[in-house]
């Protein structure tokens, strides 16, 4: 079987809040930073609460910086990081996000000319989910300048499981048995997200084995291709 070479790729994760790139594809970051490709990661949202402390908040930001680290991404950029712009990502402009997806950001389509982007699913529960989604479609149609080869929507586990939309069904599945003690590494630099039972490296491997067992492998990550061009 032909290896698809990852080597020559540059990711792009779009990314509504922090920890969501990583639960979504942290493994295909891996696998792409350790065959030699490059990784760019834009986070929406740090998902500050109205009774964050200064100190909390001080948190959340250098989880990201360590998780970031750990995968070893190229770059990213924070959009929202302070928390009177973080809240209520589902009532900004559309077109705002459009914006800075396409050509604004230091990681934009624009600047970073990505071959794989990767994006949020509408098989979600969160309206951030599906807003940040809509604005990536807007931003990736095949008009768009660069034109990304290859488009998925990872897989958001708590979400899927309960979606007015319908269930997540996946057709492309990436091999992660050699990078999943990294994805799991970089999750948990989000200390304040961890919890028991769905956000922990239990669950993050028990997904791995189920979505692996679908395609008859050990350990896979889920995606949908809504763009695949070779």
């Amino acid at each position: 079987m032909t290896k698809f070479n990852l080597k020559n790729q540059r990711l792009l994760v779009i990314a509504p809040h922090s920890d969501d790139e990583v639960l979504g594809c942290g493994g295909l970051i891996s696998k792409i930073k350790k065959e030699g490709g490059k990784v760019f990661v834009l986070i929406f949202n740090l998902g500050f609460e109205k009774d964050d402390t200064k100190e909390s908040q001080e948190k959340r930001k250098n989880e990201v910086m360590n998780a970031m680290s750990t995968l070893n991404v190229d770059d990213y950029h924070v959009v929202h990081d302070k928390p009177d712009n973080n809240r209520d990502l589902d009532a900004k402009p559309l077109h705002s996000l459009i914006e800075i997806i396409e050509s604004t950001s230091n990681v934009s389509l624009e600047k970073i000319a990505p071959t794989i982007v990767a994006i949020p699913t509408v098989f979600s529960h969160h309206q951030d989910h599906v807003h940040v989604l809509r604005a990536c479609i807007a931003a990736l149609r095949p008009i768009s300048t660069p034109v990304s080869n290859i488009v998925l929507s990872y897989e958001a586990p708590e979400h899927s499981r309960w979606s007015a939309s319908g269930v997540f069904e996946p057709n492309l599945f990436v091999e992660i048995d050699d990078v999943i003690e990294n994805k799991i590494m970089a999750f948990n630099k989000y200390r304040s997200q961890v919890r028991p039972g769905d956000r922990d490296a239990d669950s993050i491997r028990n997904q791995a084995r189920y979505r692996g067992h679908e395609v008859g492998k050990n350990l896979c990550e889920a995606f949908y291709a809504h763009r695949f061009v070779l």
